[in-house]
């Protein structure tokens, strides 16, 4: 081709683009984002927009452009925009468009705006105004994190198949949305990934937008009492998939998909003074295991306090432990630090206390003494079960693979106790047990480490602790 002609031919298509660049130029109409939902998760938000006064007769385009929250301002770019919606020749339009993140991750605040325009499309179209911010969301793009819990078993089926011992049972769980800070930067002093399920921020940015208050509690612990009824049979399916306001959910998960047997549907040991109280499913399902003695008189007496010597054995029949083992009376050596002065061979519960501290769940109170007629306190309870997880081993229902040794630290949950010190030996086991949901405040802002345990509140405890756990989602991120 000639030279000239082709430098000819490239300045007419210059000015041919020039031409139709200048041509794209913002339509006469008032536009508004009509509604913008308060979070979103970090791959789309819908768009709710209206526009009134366009001239009419010829089409026109919305766009609708986003990008993070910056101080100052960056300008729009391109690349984050989208046409949102074609408009015919009319004055009044609306509609909802889905504004899919091109890049989103969490903690980030991202504004929207919308304009238009004659133009094609996004890369013609002119830019919105840096000042031009018609509505703000907050990224929230990490599920939720817990786990969920069958019931005690020494069974090595999976999860999901898990046989119960009877036929009524608690399945729980925690889903917590305020996971701890994994070193990614945060926009506050106080701020977690996990976002959309906090009560309050109680932040201030001044000129920009400020992070909005959650829409629901930070987490939830699951209470799910079930009884099978006499019929049941074929397979029996339970499953939870949490979401948080943001739409993160962490998929559907099974508590049981297996066929129910017939064992399954006995009816569970019982006491005379249990039945309709707050502790019963877990005291009549934990005697099924032979884990919960009551009296010789047929009660249990879930309301009654809980001796330190019979918490040893509790726990020791929980760890396999049974009075007729070979030695489970014999005395430590004189000298040993489990050789108590007020426990001797003639006392039902010697063995059992001399295994509870043999084994490191339970110490002396001092000077030589366990103490095994005083009552045990709620800050004393939590610590032995936070020994029993320290331990890390165990036999029967306290074997590593039998109870969540991997849970326990997790925190789920966390409460601002005013009665928990923080230089309490009992504060970092409260803390521990109130995290995972084996146990709960007295109210939203007490524990009361100090008051005695009853027995049915104990027995509940050791349910959960003695549960099968199945973790969701700790430290991820889709």
């Amino acid at each position: 081709m000639n030279k000239k002609l082709f430098t000819i031919l490239l300045l007419v298509v210059f000015v041919f683009t020039q031409f139709s660049i200048a041509s794209a130029a913002p339509v006469a109409g008032d536009i508004i984002l009509a509604q913008l939902p308060t979070f979103s998760d970090e791959f789309d938000i819908d768009l709710d927009w209206s526009v009134t006064g366009m001239p009419g007769g010829a089409a026109q385009n919305i766009f609708a452009w986003g990008r993070v929250q910056t101080t100052p301002a960056s300008a729009y770019d391109p690349f984050d925009c989208f046409l949102a919606a074609s408009v015919p020749g009319v004055s009044d339009a609306s509609g909802t468009f889905t504004y899919n993140y091109n890049l989103a991750w969490d903690q980030e605040i991202w504004e929207f705006t919308l304009t238009v325009d004659d133009a094609a499309d996004c890369n013609s179209a002119a830019l919105p105004d840096n000042d031009s911010v018609m509505g703000s969301t907050f990224v929230d793009g990490w599920w939720l994190e817990g786990f969920i819990a069958n019931p005690p078993s020494l069974d090595n089926s999976f999860f999901e198949e898990l046989p119960v011992a009877c036929n009524t049972f608690e399945l729980w769980g925690v889903a917590s949305d305020q996971v701890p800070d994994r070193g990614i930067a945060k926009i506050g002093p106080n701020s977690t990934l996990g976002y959309s399920g906090f009560e309050s921020w109680n932040q201030s940015i001044t000129g920009t937008f400020t992070p909005p208050a959650p829409l629901g509690p930070a987490n939830a612990l699951l209470s799910w009492v079930y009884t099978f009824p006499s019929t049941a049979s074929g397979t029996w399916s339970f499953s939870v998939d949490p979401t948080d306001f943001a739409g993160n959910n962490w998929g559907t998960t099974y508590f049981r998909f297996a066929q129910v047997g017939p064992d399954e549907l006995v009816d569970c040991a019982t006491f005379s003074d249990v039945s309709d109280t707050d502790t019963e499913v877990y005291v009549r399902y934990m005697a099924q295991l032979d884990l919960a003695h009551g009296y010789l008189d047929g009660t249990f007496r879930p309301d009654s306090t809980l001796t330190r010597a019979e918490m040893a054995a509790f726990i020791e029949l929980a760890n396999g432990i049974k009075d007729t083992d070979d030695g489970f009376a014999t005395p430590p050596p004189a000298g040993s630090a489990c050789n108590f002065s007020d426990v001797s061979t003639d006392d039902w519960f010697a063995g059992w206390v001399w295994q509870a501290c043999a084994d490191g769940y339970m110490n002396g109170i001092g000077g030589g003494l366990f103490d095994p007629n005083n009552l045990l306190t709620r800050g004393q309870v939590v610590t032995v079960l936070d020994n029993i997880n320290i331990m890390g081993t165990g036999n029967g229902y306290l074997a590593t693979e039998n109870v969540f040794i991997n849970e326990w630290g997790n925190l789920y949950r966390e409460a601002l106790f005013t009665d928990v010190s923080v230089g309490a030996f009992y504060a970092g086991p409260v803390r521990n047990a109130y995290g995972v949901g084996v146990a709960d405040g007295t109210s939203e802002t007490t524990f009361s480490p100090d008051q005695a345990i009853l027995r049915g509140e104990f027995i509940k405890m050791m349910y959960r602790t003695l549960s099968r756990i199945e973790s969701r989602c700790v430290e991820c991120k889709r």
